[in-house]
């Protein structure tokens, strides 16, 4: 059996890591957002020479925008294949968190995960597409957040047009590393109604560990479908 193993390079611009909010578990967005004229860029590297490069900038208070692009088999002697198109995301907080409400935020992200199929129109793993995540925060031994939401991808090509739900946490351990754990209920990417999807029905559970190099610099393994609920991550 093998994973999904991601690396992901992010890089600040503008302040450091710590002003920043945590805008993203693993593939499952949260409530945080970036301040006014703060940015950040990132490079994720995964399976089958795949790169991906993005940024993302506070365009306003409570407001980002991002894009992103990339493809498989950059590096080595084989001619790259390059996504369909660039993709984008953008997030409005909508609430701010306080002692007895949780962070809410709205927002749409079409960058997926792996290589694109362009018969289905979809990645390996979908993209959120619209989605609306609430998070909120505690103070145990450090950091502790909890995050839940729901999406509707719109990479519906293969005819599942479900709504998903997902949920996660995440943890600071000391001031330098932080680790994630989500589940995605993977309910629009099943073989319920249709054999000819990707997931099994156990839903896609991923982990990652974040570890601040310096100010600006932050590097994330990730390991992803660890249910082996994709044909991607089966032997």
């Amino acid at each position: 059996m093998r994973y999904f193993f991601v690396i992901i390079f992010v890089i600040t611009a503008f302040c450091s890591v710590s002003a920043f909010e945590t805008m993203q578990l693993v593939q499952a967005p949260t409530a945080g957002i970036l301040e006014r004229g703060e940015a950040s860029t990132l490079f994720k590297i995964y399976r089958n020479n795949g790169l991906l490069a993005g940024a993302r900038v506070g365009l306003f208070q409570r407001f980002l925008f991002g894009v992103s692009y990339g493809g498989e088999q950059i590096v080595g002697n084989l001619d790259p294949v390059w996504n369909k198109r660039v993709e984008f995301n953008a997030k409005f907080r909508i609430m701010d968190e306080d002692a007895r409400f949780p962070a809410v935020a709205i927002g749409i992200n079409t960058q997926g995960h792996g290589a694109y199929d362009s018969s289905n129109n979809r990645y390996e793993i979908k993209s959120k597409g619209f989605y609306c995540v609430a998070s909120q925060n505690f103070s145990f031994l450090g950091n502790l957040g909890l995050h839940g939401g729901i999406n509707y991808s719109l990479e519906t090509g293969d005819g599942d047009k479900d709504p998903n739900l997902f949920l996660g946490v995440d943890k600071s351990i000391g001031p330098v590393v932080s680790a994630a754990l989500e589940y995605d209920t993977a309910l629009n990417d099943n073989k319920e109604d249709n054999d000819d999807l990707r997931g099994d029905g156990k839903g896609f559970l991923n982990v990652g560990i974040q570890v601040k190099m310096t100010d600006n610099l932050s590097v994330h393994l990730t390991a992803l479908d660890l249910l082996e609920n994709g044909p991607a991550t089966t032997v």
